[in-house]
């Protein structure tokens, strides 16, 4: 694993699909250099995309074999195994990094219910963005409290100004 992710922010996102994004959230949150491609593709279970850099995809490869064998020891359907494959490796999108942060595909934000806001939130090899009005609604009790935090207690920055502190109230 050569990309640590960490931390979490709230996000403005533009009519083109800019995630609002300042260099230095970026690179606390893990993200590689503008020049370095992100995939974006949607979650196995949750209403949200996974983003992860070019060096996760053998890894995420090795899982998804892991995941076959353990299925095939426990006689489920092979349909599982099709179905998480087309979803991780088929419906899959570059998202370049742009000056405003990062850039999603039209595709992306539709799959992953991505509106005005984006709550990007780091989970070790990969990084998620969700839809905030979903994440506070989850079944994960720390994160939906993690969530409505940010929903409630942090204003994503206005185009174009690259503020990423909280609101002082």
């Amino acid at each position: 694993m050569s990309s640590l992710y960490l931390g979490c922010a709230l996000c403005e996102v533009d009519a083109e699909g800019n995630v609002l994004l300042a260099d230095t959230m970026a690179r606390t949150l893990g993200l590689p250099a503008p020049e370095e491609p992100l995939f974006l593709s949607t979650h196995e279970r949750d209403q949200c995309l996974v983003g992860y850099a070019r060096s996760h995809l053998q890894e995420i490869r090795t899982r998804t074999e892991r995941w076959r064998l353990a299925d095939e020891d426990a006689g489920r359907d092979a349909q599982r195994h099709h179905e998480r494959m087309r979803r991780l490796f088929g419906i899959v999108e570059v998202a370049p990094r742009s000056e405003q942060g990062l850039m999603l595909p039209a595709v992306m934000r539709h799959l992953g219910r991505i509106e005005s806001m984006a709550l990007i939130v780091g989970t070790g090899d990969r990084f998620e963005i969700w839809n905030p009005r979903l994440a506070v609604t989850h079944v994960d009790g720390r994160f939906r409290e993690l969530a409505s935090w940010q929903v409630m207690h942090r204003r994503a920055p206005r185009a174009g100004s690259r503020r990423t502190r909280p609101v002082r109230r």
